[in-house]
């Protein structure tokens, strides 16, 4: 097993966008923010500090990594106004968490006052988590080696988001389900958490043509195409089959690509 295989099966469990490496991040800060006794903790045993602190920090690295990619789909491209709009999203949530759960682990009491001026504390650590979470994707998004793509391989934009076998492999089809791409290849196919919008902005390039609302589908992946009252459908060489609309069917069948598949 190479390095890039390890690291693609690191980031594989995910919660959200949040992967197992923002999980230990989060955990070690906890343990930081015990270790000094972080906002006048010095009076608490570290029986319950420590424990306090996992909780306060992987519980909210949860409900941080559900909202996150709400706030994403909103701000694409626009990491500011993301950064911004994640804390304004994710404080209210957090700061009632660390609010109750002393009361069901610790037993202490709740009052909204305690609510109220834990907010900003929480909103202080989150600004840090936000920075933390960045830096931490940054060095695991960084490639490993510099390899050339094989002709006809899927652009980086979505080759990063597949396994090694499939990012070396010759593109097929591009299909959205829900707010996930299934990425077609030669070598098998994979689910991405991406936007069928970003990713035809990274096949502008390729040699391949938009078939369809939920399609796109690259010249050489194409074995047969059917054409029926005005729409048409496209047999893959994986076998599976691509739905020509009538939006793109007139421009489609155009092309020389097209009626070579006829």
């Amino acid at each position: 097993m190479t390095d890039d295989d390890v690291m693609r099966g690191f980031r594989s469990v995910r919660i959200g966008r949040s992967g197992v490496a923002e999980m230990v991040g989060l955990s070690l800060f906890g343990l930081f923010l015990a270790a000094i006794a972080a906002y006048d903790g010095e009076g608490v045993p570290a029986r319950e500090r420590y424990p306090y602190w996992q909780l306060a920090m992987l519980g909210g690295g949860v409900i941080a990594a559900v909202i996150e990619p709400w706030v994403a789909r909103l701000f694409p491209r626009r990491p500011r106004a993301f950064a911004l709009a994640q804390l304004i999203a994710m404080t209210p949530p957090i700061a009632l968490w660390v609010s109750v759960f002393p009361v069901l682990f610790f037993g202490r009491s709740f009052t909204l006052e305690k609510l109220f001026w834990s907010t900003p504390s929480v909103l202080t650590i989150n600004v840090a988590v936000v920075g933390l979470a960045w830096l931490t994707r940054s060095a695991l998004n960084r490639p490993l080696t510099r390899v050339s793509a094989p002709e006809g391989a899927p652009p980086p934009e979505l080759r990063c988001r597949l396994p090694p076998r499939l990012a070396r492999a010759r593109l097929i089809a591009v299909e959205a389900e829900d707010h996930y791409l299934r990425i077609r290849t030669e070598a098998g196919s994979a689910l991405v958490l991406m936007r069928l919008a970003d990713a035809l902005a990274a096949l502008e390039r390729s040699d391949g043509f938009r078939v369809h609302r939920s399609w796109w589908v690259a010249r050489t992946g194409v074995e047969a195409a059917r054409w029926k009252a005005g729409r048409g459908e496209l047999t893959l060489s994986d076998g599976a089959v691509a739905p020509v609309s009538r939006t793109y069917a007139a421009a489609l069948r155009g092309t020389d690509w097209a009626a070579a598949a006829a």
